[in-house]
This record gives structure tokens, C-alpha cells and sequence, in this order.
């Protein structure tokens, strides 16, 4: 299947089994699955990720669970009932601004927001004073 053909979690997906240190087969595993099929058929968008694999499936591939969870329940429900259920929850956790700082954040490193270090902490602060 061509890369712009899949879902957005089938993508995702993808991208990170193939930078994970486990091979599909092991991540099928890790995951609770017998085979790797399940996995192939993750990545070809011909099967959803069950709600109860996502966490397993982040911890094997090696990615953020939040944002894995948030593709997967996008796959499940409509836009609307998303939208809804992410209204009422999100709003407990941020505001829309610090989710526009998220959202950049992952795009500037690719989907993955690394640690935040003492060093790109004081970075962090050198730029806001020259921007401010």
C-alpha cells in the first residue's frame, strides 16, 4: 500500500515499527498477538488497534501513548463524537494555546517530542526573551 493511501494510524504506525529496535514479529508479541499479522494489518489500515492494545503497542514501538491512543479512539469514532470526548477531556489537561505548543513541537522534531534537558530549558528561555 502506498504511504499516502494509509490512515493517519497506519502511518504512524509503520513509521515507527520500522525505526523500532523490535522486529514486527517481536512487536506483535510484545503486544499480546501470536503473529505479526495483526501488525501488517494495523499498518495497512485493515484492522483497528483494540483501545486495550494501545499502550502495549506505544511501549513496543517505542512511541508516545497519548498520541497513539488519540489516532487510535480517531479510528474508532466519527470526527463529531471525537471532537466531543476531546473537548471535555482536553480541556482538563491544557488550554488551546498549550496545545498549540504541542502540536508545533511535534511537528519541529517529527512527531516525537524529545525530553526537555536542562539545556533546551535554558534555550527555551533565551528564545522567549528575544521574542518577547
Amino acid at each position: 500500500m502506498l504511504v499516502e493511501q494509509q490512515t493517519p494510524i497506519a502511518r504512524f504506525i509503520q513509521e515507527h515499527a520500522d525505526r523500532s529496535c523490535y522486529s514486527y514479529e517481536e512487536i506483535a508479541l510484545l503486544c499480546g498477538f501470536k503473529t505479526s499479522d495483526m501488525i501488517y494489518m494495523f499498518m495497512r489500515g485493515e484492522r483497528k488497534v483494540p483501545l486495550d492494545k494501545v499502550a502495549p503497542l506505544a511501549e513496543a514501538l517505542g512511541c508516545d501513548s497519548a498520541q497513539l491512543f488519540v489516532l487510535a479512539l480517531k479510528s474508532w469514532f466519527s470526527t463529531e463524537l471525537f471532537n466531543q470526548v476531546e473537548e471535555c477531556f482536553g480541556a482538563m489537561h491544557e488550554n488551546k494555546a498549550e496545545r498549540g505548543w504541542i502540536l508545533a513541537l511535534r511537528e519541529i522534531f517529527g512527531g516525537e517530542v524529545p525530553e526537555l534537558t536542562v539545556k533546551m530549558r535554558s534555550r527555551l528561555r533565551i528564545l522567549a526573551r528575544i521574542s518577547g
